[in-house]
Order: structure tokens, then C-alpha cells, then sequence
């Protein structure tokens, strides 16, 4: 392992507090001061009793749509903030996610766009929140 290692039960915050530098696991494992993705995994799974896939794709889709919100920056900044290339890789994530478009996102009521991430925590079994 590279660097010290943060305990485990801090991920969901280390992620959340990095969100732009980490779009895969490897990179949240890395930032956790594992060199192998696999441990960090293990670890994780047993920790929080889901998979980090799951927990990063839940935080950024969360993330993403708290910025459309928002609604202070562009689609372009959004996307590469959170490591996707263009609005088009954005486009595309949205779409898989939540079966809608980014303007779609910013043009839905609150209670629609709760119910969409409802159904989206659900779909990743009920994923933790960062304290």
C-alpha cells in the first residue's frame, strides 16, 4: 500500500469529499492509500455489505443531479467535473441512470427528482449516506 490507509468507515466521505478525481474504483481505492482495488473492495463490501461500484455510481448520479439543480454551471463544467469527458458522456450517464436527459433533470419538480433517486437507491440496495 502506498501512503497511509484511511479507515474504511471514512470512504463514503473520502469519496464525496473528491468526487472529481474519482470516477472508478481503482482511483477511490487509490485515494484510500490501497494499491490493490481488490482489498479495498473486500474491505468495503464487508464493511457497508455493498460493492463501491454501486456507492460510486449512486454518489456521483446524486452529485450530478445536485448540480443541475443548481443550475450554476454548464453541462460541460458538470460533466468534467465529476469525470466524464463531455456533454455527451452526460447526456449518456443520465440517460442510464435515471432514463432522462440533463435538461429533463433541471426542469423536473423536487418531488420527481426524489422519487427517481429513490427508485435509484433501491436499484443499488440502499447505498450509505456520508455523515
Amino acid at each position: 500500500m502506498h501512503g497511509e490507509v484511511v479507515k474504511i468507515t471514512r470512504a463514503v466521505d473520502m469519496l464525496k469529499a473528491n468526487l472529481n478525481e474519482v470516477a472508478r474504483v481503482i482511483e477511490w481505492a487509490h485515494l484510500m492509500g490501497y494499491n490493490s482495488p481488490k482489498k479495498f473492495s473486500r474491505k468495503f463490501l464487508r464493511h457497508y455489505t455493498v460493492r463501491p461500484q454501486r456507492v460510486l455510481e449512486y454518489t456521483r448520479v446524486k452529485s450530478i443531479v445536485h448540480e443541475l439543480r443548481k443550475g450554476s454551471k454548464s453541462n460541460f463544467e458538470i460533466a468534467i467535473t465529476h469525470g466524464i469527458p463531455d456533454e455527451k458522456g452526460l447526456n449518456k450517464f443520465t440517460n442510464y441512470h435515471l432514463g432522462c436527459c440533463p435538461t429533463a433533470i433541471k426542469q423536473m419538480t423536487e418531488e420527481k427528482v426524489e422519487s427517481k433517486m429513490e427508485k435509484l437507491a433501491v436499484r443499488f440496495n440502499n447505498v450509505p449516506e456520508p455523515s
